[in-house]
């Protein structure tokens, strides 16, 4: 679970993974905090990476990813550490590779059983319409919800030599979509499940991603992967 400067959502967020899971399965990468999260995790039981300033979400991501291999996990579960994914829901992600039916897994907010209130418009209208549109036109496949972050993967995708996932280009937002779209294209069994993404009712502060920057940088590994650059 990547943290960066979530003091508002963090104390609920832990007392929840603190409720649904074991304290040993959960690795929290503090991505410099300076709110007030950093005192937050080192109280909350969990192992936790502290780095000295934010080097990016997918920085982050990858530390847990080299965490997981190095304690010969099967698989690995992203959380987001901004509240708006429920831990409780963290079963509905692992079920599908715990039963042998898929390698890598997503949540959709869009699929039947999932929901979010609160997504504001912009969302609503850019994923399905362009995000999940071209993603689908690239791959010849068929997704609800392309930039959901809940996610859980098996650990031989990581190991995949045509997956270069440890490069720094992956330090922000390019990580998760890299390697959803490798998976895709090295033809790893991938599934949707409905999940509940809660956004805050103000529709403000909800989300750390830069307009045009980081939605580059969320599209960039789709179309790169898709043309066999990387």
């Amino acid at each position: 679970m990547p943290v960066y400067n979530q003091i508002e959502q963090l104390p609920d967020l832990v007392a929840k993974c603190q409720q649904n899971m074991p304290a040993s399965f959960l690795i929290i990468v503090d991505n410099g905090s300076d709110d007030g999260s950093q005192e937050v995790i080192a109280k909350s039981g969990f192992e936790f990476v502290r780095l000295d300033k934010n080097y990016g979400i997918g920085y982050a991501l990858r530390i847990g990813a080299q965490k997981a291999l190095e304690r010969q996990c099967d698989t690995v579960v992203n959380i987001a550490g901004n509240g708006k994914m429920l831990p409780e829901q963290m079963s509905r992600v692992l079920e599908p590779i715990e039963q042998g039916l898929a390698d890598y897994v997503t949540g959709s907010r869009f699929l039947k059983g999932g929901e979010s209130p609160n997504l504001p418009l912009f969302r609503k209208v850019s994923i399905p319409m362009v995000v999940n549109t071209l993603v689908g036109l690239l791959y010849w496949v068929k997704i609800t919800d392309t930039t959901c972050g809940y996610r859980a993967y098996k650990t031989e995708i990581l190991r995949h030599p045509k997956i270069h996932w440890q490069e720094t280009w992956l330090d922000h937002y390019q990580f998760e979509y890299y390697l959803y779209a490798k998976a895709l294209k090295l033809g790893y069994r991938c599934k949707e499940v409905p999940i509940s993404m809660i956004y805050p009712a103000a529709k403000k502060n909800y989300s750390k991603i830069k307009p045009f920057i980081g939605w580059y940088e969320m599209l960039e590994p789709w179309v790169l992967v898709a043309l066999g650059i990387k």
